[in-house]
């Protein structure tokens, strides 16, 4: 299947777009994971770890796709490398997609260097996708869009981040700079569109932006949307209905910080486990995007 056919699959049988971001940081691990880190070296990449692999059990009961960060494994080191490469072995055995967060983009030899990093699954276990910056321009891209057609990935093109200072470029010009990555994802989308109307390249679009999700989906109709900065971020469910078509196909929604951290919320206290704080969290997100999963909610 292409990549936005097992991606839709994989959510249908979940019943929510909802995924999760793993951001490792140590200091905001749950125990005994937080002491085992102190003091970094080999010890924090250990924890590290054995906190996936315990997280992703709780993660794997209840979404369809995670989010590996790759700056907070690679900021512990060439070992922290190896704790990437576990957290998407484990997450893959686990039944869950895998969509890289590296935001590669470079000069076409170095591109086509990223690409095969984390899709070839030669050296590291393969992601089923790929975020990348196309700031350097299609040049830089192609070498991507290549990879994926030869692995069946896909690539989410940054367009509209989350962040708040993201305008001053990404509104910049006459069409907008944000447009104008639109317009060439559609392009590139164009050439991969498989039998259900989808293509395998999709696009970054926050969901911090509600009131710019209209105008970017009739940008790009046929493009799986990654919708980053649910929680903790601000952004809510509220607006993102633009971005997902009856059958609750056309985007997945991440939140990370708000579903890591949950064990460190006060109003979860009363749960004694740190796991049962992130099954509250989970639950509570996945209800909110409930109705933009087009009726397919698992019992």
């Amino acid at each position: 299947m292409s990549f936005p056919e097992r991606l839709w699959r994989a959510t249908a049988e979940r019943g929510t777009p909802a995924m999760v971001g793993l951001d490792p940081r140590p200091d905001h691990f749950p125990e005994p994971f937080r002491s085992r880190a102190e003091g970094g070296g080999p010890a924090a990449v250990a924890a590290t770890v054995d906190y996936h692999r315990a997280l992703l059990d709780v993660v794997a009961a209840k979404v369809a796709v995670v989010k590996p960060q790759a700056a907070f494994f690679e900021r512990l080191g060439p070992a922290g490398f190896g704790a990437l490469a576990d957290a998407v072995e484990q997450a893959r055995a686990r039944g869950l997609m895998v969509v890289m967060d590296a935001k590669r983009g470079d000069i076409g030899s170095t591109s086509e260097a990223y690409a095969e990093t984390f899709l070839a699954g030669r050296f590291f276990p393969a992601a089923d996708a790929l975020t990348i910056n196309p700031y350097l321009g299609e040049d830089a891209c192609r070498p991507f869009l290549a990879a994926a057609r030869r692995h069946d990935a896909g690539l989410f093109v940054l367009v509209k981040t989350s962040n708040p200072g993201a305008g001053r470029f990404q509104d910049h010009g006459e069409p907008p700079l944000a447009d104008q990555v639109a317009g060439m994802v559609r392009e590139w989308g164009e050439e991969a569109v498989g039998p259900d109307g989808w293509s395998p390249i999709g696009a970054v679009v926050g969901a911090t932006r509600p009131d710019e999700l209209a105008h970017f989906r009739r940008l790009m109709p046929r493009a799986p949307l990654l919708l980053p900065g649910f929680g903790f971020q601000g952004g809510t469910a509220e607006g993102l209905e633009a971005a997902f078509d009856a059958q609750g196909r056309g985007a997945i929604v991440n939140a990370s910080r708000s579903i890591l951290w949950a064990h460190e919320r006060e109003d979860l206290a009363h749960l004694p486990r740190w796991e049962d704080r992130v099954a509250a969290a989970l639950d509570e997100m996945i209800a909110a995007l409930a109705p933009l999963a087009g009726g397919r909610r698992r019992a």
